[in-house]
């Protein structure tokens, strides 16, 4: 039993706010009512950015993990953008909730359709099977603990059936008709175009651009896949059942909100920040990839720190930052990455910036970067 004197004196302190206060946990799962409900009251209308971006071009992006690992970053709010390196962060932090926000619409719906994916797949084999359109037969059911070099291998090697990359998005479309969410018929025909994408790609799939030359440093998907964090672990998602599983519990009870907005925009941003408070949440971990550099200094820059300043924060919440090395290598570029992924204090970044201490976006991305 607490001897009384130090239960009164513990309930003095958190009174006065002395005591680390709790950061919230959001217990009960989000119904699928609710979940459609966010899917449009956050969202804002969608913005123009050149790419397909069905996959990331961040090769580095799980150099981050490790540090996050030793820091215990669990739980919480995790904040992200883009496509599916998300999940790779996510089953690292596991956090309560996940929103992943990004100017494209096709960004929200191409979560949507892996939320179904996941839903439809027991295990990474068959998710990997209905991604790519490719039947592996009944021989590698019970392969659940293939490595994921091994299962892409096999991928590769599997016949491409019409019949059957014609059923897969059916399946698909029909999972997210029976959860009657907020889609037009041209969500569902942009969500085919995603599945075929991946079809024709397969394993090799690549970033690319409406606008500009196809960079030749841009990672094939199964380079992503396959890719290991700083400790030298594969820790993609997909690279063991564990990871996978997290993130497919998470899509199961739908907390993990894609939502169309501008990290500078005036509506979305600001509609996440409220909806956090609402629920007593708070931000643990948000990815920015580069986005950043396309909104620095200016008004679209000042718009976007008041949005971050919006955000209820952890005191020990993290930005996950990627730098392109075209110009000036950062210092801890890896040999060989076109990318670089840091890992810096969140609200240490916003107090640097009251003080106006970010005077130029290289500023921004090397400083008190966590390596460790």
């Amino acid at each position: 039993m607490i001897p009384r004197f130090l239960l009164v004196f513990a309930l003095a302190l958190a009174g006065a706010g002395l005591l680390p206060q709790p950061r919230g946990r959001l217990d009960p799962p989000i119904t699928l009512a609710e979940f459609g409900r966010l899917l449009t009251s956050l969202s804002e209308p969608e913005g123009y950015f050149d790419t397909d971006n069905f996959i990331s071009n961040e090769a580095a992006y799980l150099r981050v993990l490790p540090p996050l690992r030793r820091r215990a970053v669990r739980g919480g709010v995790y904040v992200g953008v883009g496509p599916d390196q998300n999940y790779s962060y996510i089953a690292e932090i596991r956090p309560d909730l996940a929103v992943i926000l990004d100017i494209r619409r096709q960004n929200a719906l191409l979560h949507l359709y892996y939320k179904a994916l996941f839903e439809l797949s027991a295990n990474r084999l068959a998710f990997v099977e209905r991604l790519f359109g490719r039947a592996l037969g009944p021989e590698h059911g019970g392969k659940q603990t293939l490595a994921i070099s091994a299962l892409l291998e096999r991928i590769a090697r599997a016949p491409r059936l019409d019949a059957y990359q014609e059923r897969k998005p059916s399946e698909a479309r029909s999972a997210l008709r029976a959860w009657s969410l907020p889609l037009a018929e041209t969500d569902y025909a942009a969500i085919d175009y995603i599945a075929r994408a991946f079809f024709r790609g397969g394993p090799e799939l690549k970033f690319t651009t409406y606008n500009r030359e196809p960079r030749p440093q841009h990672p094939t998907y199964r380079q992503l896949l396959e890719e290991r964090d700083s400790d030298g672990i594969q820790a993609n998602y997909l690279a063991d059942e564990e990871r996978f599983r997290r993130v497919k519990a998470l899509h199961h009870e739908n907390r993990i909100v894609p939502v169309v907005g501008d990290f500078s925009g005036a509506y979305a941003f600001q509609s996440i920040a409220a909806e956090l408070r609402r629920r007593g949440l708070r931000v643990r971990c948000f990815y920015a990839s580069n986005v950043e550099f396309y909104l620095f200094r200016g008004q679209r820059w000042d718009t976007y720190i008041r949005n971050l300043r919006a955000l209820p924060l952890d005191p020990d919440a993290y930005v996950v930052r990627t730098y392109a090395n075209m110009w000036q290598p950062h210092p801890a570029q890896v040999p060989g990455y076109y990318m670089t992924t840091v890992l810096q204090s969140l609200p240490g970044f916003l107090a640097d910036e009251a003080r106006g201490s970010s005077g130029s976006y290289w500023d921004l991305v090397t400083r008190d970067c966590i390596l460790k």
